[in-house]
């Protein structure tokens, strides 16, 4: 089964793997570099997705692994991931590229749900 995370070029120096999407646009919010139009957009984005897809436990213990999230192979056509529009359009708008990449051999899965799993030493990832 593949899986997929939606990512910038930008590496973490907490997991030294690329940023995800949520945390990419996040940073354009905490650094005010959108319009207070947009930051109120996200902030309701974020709402529904908080409403929709569950925070794996790991975020909440401070990812004391640092575990990766990804999508599914399953999830890529749901309303979750439509939802993603939002996220990856104002990225672009302010220069953040945000690159679908998959992998079939994401590492240790420490968590699971119906669209995502959290895991560990993940592989080599493809583009796609």
């Amino acid at each position: 089964m593949n899986y997929y995370r939606y990512c910038s070029a930008a590496i973490s120096p907490y997991t030294r793997e690329r940023y995800g999407i949520f945390i990419s646009v996040w940073h354009l919010i905490r650094d005010k570099k959108v319009t207070a139009e947009e930051e109120a957009a996200y902030w309701k984005a974020r709402a529904w997705f908080e409403t929709h897809l569950i925070i794996p436990p790991f975020y909440k213990e401070g990812n004391p692994d640092r575990a990766l999230t990804w999508f599914k192979a399953t999830a890529m056509d749901c309303h979750i991931v439509q939802e993603l529009k939002f996220y990856r359009d104002l990225a672009q708008k302010y220069g953040v590229q945000i690159d679908l990449v998959s992998t079939d051999a994401p590492g240790e899965i420490i968590y699971e749900d119906d669209y995502q799993i959290g895991a560990l030493q993940k592989k080599a990832l493809q583009s796609t």
